[in-house]
């Protein structure tokens, strides 16, 4: 989901100069460095007929405090060659940064739920038709299978966040028979009964203190018609299930890397990476109101002109 909704945004924004919906270059705030740059993350759209050797990467961020690098920040592009599936990680160099506000026309649609955000130009050869861009230098992230007992320990605390969403959105819905009810209670727990867990990929996480985790995200089925995100988190576990950090927002993990090796791994995804910083766990932001945001790119709203 994740991945489809950014690079149909990408795909418009990749176009600053040319395409209809046009982005508005904005000043750059120069902001402090913070360690949450450390944790950003950008995606690229590559567009041959433009510029096949120089992509352009694009990072949300409403308050533009936390780019993912500046000018001269080497940044590592893990590419998915068949724009699916990831196949090689290459290193790249920030050669331009430009702050932007989105299109006019997705904001007249959406109210503010049109990200502002950045683009970053790089000095990467020609990459595959889709990438994720992390601050840093790594190599092809690993999967490693969980602890044993993560998977069984986890429903507990996954179900209990799962009952807490689904009591909200039957409220908000209010099935006016027990038919109704019973139809909405199965859609949202699916016929499992686990609201889907069972199908959640964990992957192995080499945590602080030589503990053994698990890291998974969840989107679940609370389909509110009136435009309400579906309720999102990504998860840390321990070895027997307990949470140990969560997160609002779902995202693609692609397994984890230890760039500094000090035994702790990042968590590569498609917002950015998940890091221990010493003290906590810290993850990128997940902007999950991108269905808006995605009707938009995908189909401009009728008389907007941007």
């Amino acid at each position: 989901m994740q991945r489809t909704l950014l690079f149909a945004a990408i795909a418009t924004l990749a176009f600053p100069l040319t395409s209809e919906a046009q982005v508005r270059p904005r000043p750059d705030p120069h902001p402090a460095r913070t360690p949450d740059w450390d944790v950003a993350g950008g995606q690229v759209k590559q567009l041959p007929a433009r510029s096949p050797r120089q992509p352009v990467a694009v990072q949300f961020d409403s308050l533009g405090r936390m780019p993912m690098g500046t000018v001269g920040d080497t940044v590592t592009l893990f590419l998915f060659d068949n724009g699916a599936t990831l196949s090689r990680a290459r290193r790249a160099v920030i050669t331009s940064r430009q702050r932007f506000d989105p299109p006019v026309s997705w904001r007249a649609a959406c109210d503010e739920k049109a990200h502002p955000g950045w683009m970053f130009g790089l000095n990467a050869p020609a990459t595959s038709a889709f990438a994720v861009v992390v601050p840093g230098t790594f190599g092809m992230p690993a999967r490693r299978p969980p602890p044993p007992l993560a998977r069984a320990g986890g429903i507990v605390p996954y179900k209990g966040w799962a009952d807490s969403a689904f009591a909200r959105y039957k409220g908000v819905i209010s099935p006016k028979t027990e038919r109704a009810a019973g139809f909405l209670y199965y859609s949202f727990y699916s016929d499992s009964l686990d609201a889907g867990f069972g199908t959640k990929q964990l992957i192995g996480v080499r945590g602080p203190g030589g503990y053994n985790l698990a890291a998974y995200s969840a989107w679940l089925r609370d389909d509110y018609a009136d435009g309400t995100p579906n309720t999102t988190a990504t998860f840390i576990i321990d070895g027997w299930g307990n949470t140990v950090a969560r997160s609002q927002g779902n995202v693609d993990m692609y397994g984890t890397v230890d760039a500094n090796g000090d035994g702790v791994d990042e968590i590569v995804t498609s917002s950015g990476l998940i890091r221990w910083d010493g003290a906590q766990w810290k993850f990128p932001p997940v902007y999950n109101d991108e269905p808006c945001l995605a009707h938009k790119v995908m189909a401009a709203p009728a008389g907007a002109r941007p």
